[in-house]
């Protein structure tokens, strides 16, 4: 009977290791290679040098709330470490006019996303600033279609004056009732995609790089300035840029615990294969993903992005 016992114990004590690691840290790692041209930086530099008008000058970044969380949350196998979550949307500044890309998240969807009280904080006067800054910019983006990326575009208080600047994918139109308080402004509703699904320019220097994966609508942007630096702006492919250092996406406890639906773990693990392989062959490249608020810091520090937006 003794025997049994201890057999049955084993067993279980194999299936719940097995299963925390499955959880925790397993089916992570991004392959050894991606498809070729999945990333064609390329392709984006000819678009860019062919087009008429004024590059953009700078890349600006507004807070309008952080919070933190177990860097586990980020990272498959990250047992310890903290990740700092800054929620933020991106202006492009050009000559005369800018392009918002990102409705962030508004007060009531960051206090039911608390993670860390006493990390956690919410500036209203920013996400004021954001609504606004909407209206005065001549094209308005988003990288995907979930609810810290959206509010503001949703839950805009002048939907009729922001849908003329909207320049969403079809996923993305088709997602918005969701993330409306009632019923969707039938500016909103009725907005046909600007965004076609293929690699497009969408402003001098800037362009839309569909993406699926973490959502069916998540596209990458990239960004020229007149200086000749470059941008790649990677939303949620990761959460925290050592996920591109480290190879590893996130683990398969966060896809029951945030998202519905789960995102396409092949495509991001293959994604991210992708983002490093382009990182290591263009070094000058800047790359940042929307809420590694120590990767935004250090690039601040660097003078590669600013903070706040510009008038």
């Amino acid at each position: 009977m003794l025997k049994w016992i201890i057999r049955i114990a084993a067993a279980l004590a194999v299936f719940v290791i097995a299963g925390g690691w499955w959880l925790f840290a397993g089916f992570s790692k991004a392959p050894a290679k991606a498809p070729p041209g999945l990333l064609d930086i390329d392709q984006w530099r000819n678009m860019i040098r062919e087009a008429d008008g004024d590059l953009p000058t700078e890349v600006r970044v507004l807070e309008v709330g952080h919070d933190s969380a177990p860097m586990l949350a980020a990272r498959a196998g990250a047992f310890t470490g903290q990740w700092l979550t800054s929620y933020n949307s991106v202006q492009i500044v050009f000559p005369g006019s800018t392009l918002v890309i990102g409705g962030a998240l508004d007060r009531p969807t960051s206090e039911g996303m608390v993670q860390a009280p006493d990390d956690w904080s919410f500036d209203d006067a920013a996400y004021r600033t954001l609504v606004d800054s909407m209206l005065r910019a001549d094209k308005v983006l988003m990288t995907h279609e979930h609810l810290d990326h959206v509010m503001a575009i949703a839950r805009h208080p002048d939907a009729d004056a922001l849908a003329p600047r909207l320049w969403l994918n079809a996923p993305q139109a088709a997602a918005l009732p969701q993330f409306a308080t009632g019923e969707l402004p039938a500016a909103l509703r009725d907005l046909p995609p600007r965004l076609n699904g293929t690699v497009q320019l969408v402003a001098p220097g800037v362009v839309a790089i569909p993406m699926a994966g973490h959502t069916p609508g998540a596209q990458l942007l990239f960004i020229t300035l007149q200086n000749g630096h470059e941008y790649l702006m990677i939303g949620d492919t990761v959460w925290s840029m050592s996920s591109i250092e480290d190879l590893t996406m996130r683990p398969v406890f966060t896809q029951f615990i945030v998202f519905d639906p789960n995102e396409d773990r092949d495509a991001i693990r293959t994604q991210i294969r992708a983002v490093h392989d382009l990182m290591q062959a263009n070094p000058q490249l800047t790359v940042f993903p929307s809420h590694d608020r120590i990767w935004l810091g250090k690039l601040s520090a660097d003078g590669l992005i600013s903070w706040g937006f510009a008038d």
